[in-house]
């Protein structure tokens, strides 16, 4: 749900670009979408746009667990901006920056001194529907890109939902906006050839936009990941009223130490698919292999295990439905990895989620979640539930 691309109002004289009413999710404004679809700058011409979004919700939720309760119920708001500009050539070459600017995150109790902006994400890319795209900056992972299967286009995202309540949301999906720190790297995506779509990416070191005046060393002890390499490739076809997407992935990298750390190299797969017919979705995702179910690459999943410490397995399956501005569906997911205790132990989670929305028009939606999570590892066990009602404002 988060996946908001960097759009918005387009000024000097150009046109915005609005959402259909059947629109899953939070009305999107494209500028730079994939390949062979650009909705940018006419030929010879350059489109300058400043998008926003304003989310508001309110939340409540019961946490039997040992973490400090929460309080009941709680505000959650937040404004991006979402600058960038396209200039396409008259050979239909398009180039151009898109970029997010967040503010940086509080306690409520906190005073708006704490409430910095910082560019989150900013993505430099040269595209073209006959050679593709080539990014630079923070773009999305080549998982990341062409990863399907996450359910998370119903309510505000289920277990990616804003509300940022589900323990697992950073682990059981290729999605960047779903929980990722965005990391310097480059990237390609092919423009499509017969339904066929593919991406690789190069992230040397796990540092993230603000690292621009200096020199990365060793520093982690092998925790976070360098060196990081991903392919995918997605599928993407219509059978009269029934679509598929499908797509699989593999991701590579080494600790961000010299050998002997202790560390072991990144290797998982990733596969998942969407069957949609008659406005009905379902969908799945599966990540297994070695891979840290720990926050440990840089504020990432995916970072190195420990020489010793059990594969990480992690899946999601859903269900939904779409009608006109309406929306409705159902998410499960399930977790298993190492507990990172001193002695061999698993960590296992599930959980359930719910969610719904309506567009009111362009640019407003209603948001619905329902969540529930299930977590434990010895000496360690908790479970929790969260519901959510929020609304985007997003031009």
């Amino acid at each position: 749900m988060r996946k908001l691309l960097l759009a918005g109002v387009a000024l000097a004289g150009a046109a915005a670009y609005l959402p259909t009413a059947a629109q899953a999710q939070s009305p999107v404004f494209n500028t730079t979408s994939r390949p062979g679809k650009l909705d940018g700058a006419a030929p010879g011409s350059v489109q300058v746009n400043l998008g926003g979004t304003l989310f508001s919700g309110i939340f409540f939720t019961d946490q039997n667990n040992t973490h400090p309760e929460a309080q009941n119920p709680n505000f959650l708001n937040y404004f991006r901006l979402y600058p960038n500009f396209n200039y396409a050539s008259p050979s239909g070459i398009n180039y151009g920056v898109s970029a997010e600017v967040r503010s940086a995150g509080s306690a409520q109790d906190k005073s708006r001194s704490t409430n910095t902006l910082y560019w989150h994400k900013a993505v430099g890319y040269v595209s073209s529907d006959k050679f593709g795209k080539f990014e630079v900056g923070t773009p999305n992972d080549a998982i990341d890109e062409l990863g399907v299967g996450t359910g998370d286009d119903f309510g505000t995202g289920g277990f990616y939902a804003e509300y940022g309540f589900a323990q697992e949301t950073n682990f059981i999906s290729s999605d960047s906006y779903d929980g990722d720190n965005p990391h310097q790297k480059v990237a390609y995506i092919s423009p499509s050839i017969a339904g066929f779509t593919f991406a690789v990416s190069y992230q040397p070191t796990a540092v993230g936009l603000t690292n621009n005046s200096e020199l990365v060393s060793y520093g982690s002890g092998g925790k976070a990941s360098k060196d990081r390499l991903e392919g995918a490739i997605q599928f993407s076809h219509a059978f009269g009223p029934t679509s598929l997407k499908a797509d699989a992935g593999y991701a590579w990298a080494t600790p961000d130490a010299p050998s002997g750390s202790g560390y072991k190299d990144v290797s998982y797969v990733q596969a998942g698919a969407v069957v949609t017919v008659a406005g009905i979705e379902i969908e799945g995702q599966v990540n297994t292999g070695k891979f840290s179910l720990a926050g440990n690459d840089a504020g990432n999943w995916g970072g190195p295990l420990f020489h010793g410490q059990k594969d990480t397995t992690a899946y999601i399956v859903g269900v939904g439905y779409n009608y006109g501005p309406y929306s409705i569906g159902a998410q499960y997911y399930h977790l298993t990895g190492d507990a990172q205790l001193a002695t061999p132990a698993t960590y296992t989670g599930k959980g359930e989620a719910l969610g719904a929305g309506y567009i009111v028009g362009p640019g407003v939606s209603l948001y619905f979640d329902a969540i529930t999570d299930d977590n434990k590892q010895p000496g360690f066990k908790s479970h929790g539930t969260g519901i959510g009602l929020g609304t985007y404002f997003s031009w």
